[in-house]
Formats: structure tokens, sequence, C-alpha cells
């Protein structure tokens, strides 16, 4: 009984995520861990479950098919963002009142408490501030409310919290209990907001890198219900590569520069042209298993940008980028490309900056060159895959999309077969 085809659908269907991104080898290894314990004689009442999306079968499934990638602070300059419009603009105008934010998908819970971190170093007295954090696994919330990370959620070298709002607990940090307390989890599809439309509205919203891994219906229906949750002055920070979808959906760019926030446009207002990211997609986002880059031609890549002073690196340019300095960010890719021509991930970054300063046609090209460096590099796959559909070529997005998934679910088949 092959129920990988079905457990995609039902993936796809149930949580919009788009079906290039669910590959087969991550259903069927999900599929493989809902079912390790089940006695074969179970095991067809149990596909029944699962299929009728019932008990524990399809919440396993859930939790193993979605893996999230996410930090404390990640991208920065969304909370620094956040800070500065709760200080000079928020907090003149509600002396007495709630601070309500909501995220989603929330993940493992870093996103949510580093709101709640951001909001006490604005001022806000813990007593004002309430926080929503929702997402559709389990498992993931379970971790999130325990509030205990490792060294790999703390890479944000921007962010010095630990001693202010952390435990040490031998090689683990502990979340404050009284950070805690201001985050609510609770289980929640991204395609079914109606709890939180019962709470709205909320002065701020996290959506953050989740829209790009889902099918066009649910990325309108999900663009739609988010104007219905934000407040009329809220702010609602997205991710890089999916600005240009909230505001071809209604939204203006806000005025907080680099940190991907957008309000929802007044009457008077046309919709602002959609500035690209400043960077390459990441965030809390995630389709089933979303890896990094995917650089096939990775031996091509020995030179400046890997392994060598951090002054003029790959790292040190993206570094640039998301701080908003895009002629040194530009300045040090040109420096890397003299040393080394042949690494995609220095086109891919200039493909970034460059649809970040609107030149589209310049960006499409570096994006074209990182892809005939390496034919599945996931992240110049996904940015193509929005610029053809910014003009409109419904067509190429859907081919480009499709070459996504398969490099996906290549890059799965080899960290499956380097396990066994």
């Amino acid at each position: 009984m092959n129920l990988v085809p079905a457990a995609a659908e039902l993936l796809s269907e149930r949580l919009g995520l788009s079906r290039e991104f669910l590959a087969d080898t991550i259903i069927a290894r999900a599929l493989h861990v809902a079912f390790e314990h089940v006695r074969p004689d179970d095991r067809v009442s149990m596909a029944g479950r699962l299929l009728a999306q019932e008990g524990e079968e399809w919440q396993r499934l859930v939790d193993e098919a979605v893996v999230p990638e996410t930090w404390f602070f990640r991208h920065a300059g969304a909370f620094r963002s956040l800070g500065a419009y709760v200080k000079d603009s928020w907090r003149p105008a509600h002396s007495t009142a709630l601070f309500h934010a909501l995220t989603i998908p929330c993940a493992s819970g870093e996103e949510p408490y580093s709101i709640a971190i951001t909001l006490l170093n604005a001022g806000l007295d813990a007593g004002r501030i309430r926080i929503d954090a929702a997402d559709v696994s389990e498992r993931l919330l379970a971790r999130a409310r325990l509030g205990v990370y490792g060294q790999r959620s703390f890479r944000e070298k921007s962010a010095q919290f630990h001693e202010e709002y952390f435990l040490k607990c031998e090689q683990e940090w502990h979340v404050r209990d009284d950070i805690v307390r201001l985050v609510r989890f609770e289980r929640a599809n991204l395609l079914d907001l109606s709890r939180f439309l019962q709470r709205a509205p909320y002065d701020v919203i996290f959506c953050r890198n989740a829209l790009i891994y889902l099918n066009a219906g649910a990325r309108r229906e999900i663009v739609s219900r988010m104007r219905e949750l934000l407040n009329e002055d809220g702010l609602l920070f997205t991710g890089p590569s999916e600005l240009p979808v909230f505001c071809a959906g209604g939204y203006v760019v806000a005025e907080y520069p680099r940190s991907f926030a957008c309000r929802k446009a007044k009457p008077e207002q046309a919709v602002a042209p959609p500035r690209a990211a400043a960077r390459t997609a990441g965030g809390n986002g995630r389709a089933a298993a979303k890896p990094r880059a995917a650089t096939p031609n990775a031996d091509r890549r020995a030179g400046p940008s890997a392994g060598s002073d951090p002054a003029t690196s790959l790292e040190q340019a993206e570094r640039f980028a998301n701080h908003g300095d895009l002629d040194a960010a530009t300045s040090l890719c040109t420096r890397l490309l003299q040393h080394n021509d042949a690494d995609p991930n220095i086109y891919a970054l200039l493909g970034v900056i460059s649809e970040s300063a609107g030149k589209v046609d310049v960006a499409e090209e570096f994006f074209r060159k990182a892809l005939y460096l390496a034919p599945a590099h996931y992240e110049s796959l996904l940015h193509m895959s929005l610029l053809c559909e910014r003009r409109g070529d419904i067509e190429g997005a859907g081919l480009y999309r499709a070459r996504a998934g398969r490099a996906l679910n290549e890059r799965e088949e080899k960290r499956v077969l380097t396990k066994l």
C-alpha cells in the first residue's frame, strides 16, 4: 500500500504546501516514523485514520513533514524596527493599552520569545504584553513551551541577551519563566485563522518565510486573512522574498528599511511597487525539510568566500546586505569574484542585492549565472520563480518551483543515504 502520493496530497490540501516542495523521500520517511511502532496487523486501520486526518497518526506525519529553520533574533533588523516602532509610535499613542502580537508559524518558539524581549527592551511593562504564537506541529510547540535551547538557537551575533533573559544550565539556555509567561502557544493551521480573528486586531504580526512554500491559492487566502487580523496602523513582518506577495495583496512597504515590514494600504494610497529581499530566503518559514542553498558544484567554491578572513568573506557581504549597505555588499562581492568567479552563492547574493535595489533584469541575470554554475541552486530557483510570477509568467514560475522541488528531493535523498 503506497501512501506517499495520498499523504503528499493531503499535506498540500490541508497545509497549503506547494506540491513541488513535498519531496517523495521526505514523505516516505515521515510515514516510516509515523508507522514505526505499529504492528503489521494494525497498519491498515492506522492508514485509514491517517488519511482521515485523525488522531496521532496524522499529527506524527505533520511533525515529521515540516522541519523548522529558526533562531533567536533571526533577521535582527526586524526586531530593531519593532523596538523603534513601539518606542517612537505606539507607546506615545497608547499610554495604557495592551500590545497584542501574533507570530505564525512560530516553530520552536525562538521568534515569539525574541518579540517578548524586544517589547520589554522597548519599555513596555510585562503586564501590557500579549503574544499569541501558533504552529501546526505539536512537537515543536512542546519544545517552545519548555523554553530550553541549545547553542544553535543563538546564531545572531548582534543580539546579546543571554545573561539578562536566559538562565544557563550546562550546555543549554532556559528562557526565564516570566518571559515564557508572556507567550500563549497553541496549535493552529495558517489556513484556519478563525480563532485569531476573534482576538484581533493585532498591533504586530510576524508571518515570515512561510508563504514562499505554499501554493498560490493558499498564499492569496493568507494575505487576505492577515489584513483582517492586523490593526489599521499595525506592522506585519514577513520574509525577504515574500514582501512582494503582500504588496501585491494590498499592503505597502513600511518606513523601516531592511526590516521586511509592511502595513495595510490606506484607501488613498497607491500600492507601492514591491521591494524584494535584501537577502536570500530564510526565517521561520519552511517546507518539508527546508535546506540551505543546494550547491552541487561545491567543489568549485574553494576561494575567499569559504574559510577566509571574515572581513573579505561572503558572510560579511551578507551582513552588509542585511544592514542595508548594498553598496558595500556589492563591492565586496565584486572583489570576491575576482578571486573565485565560479561560486554560485556570490552571484545569488548579487541577484538578491540587485532585486532589492529594483534592478529586476540585473537580478535575473545574476540568478541565471548562479544556476549555470549550480543548476540545483535552491535559493536561486526560488527567487527565479518569484520573479517569473511577478511579471505574470505563471508557467515559468511553475517550472522553477518544480526544479526547486526536485533539488530539495535530491538533497534529502543524499542526506538519507549518508546516514545508512
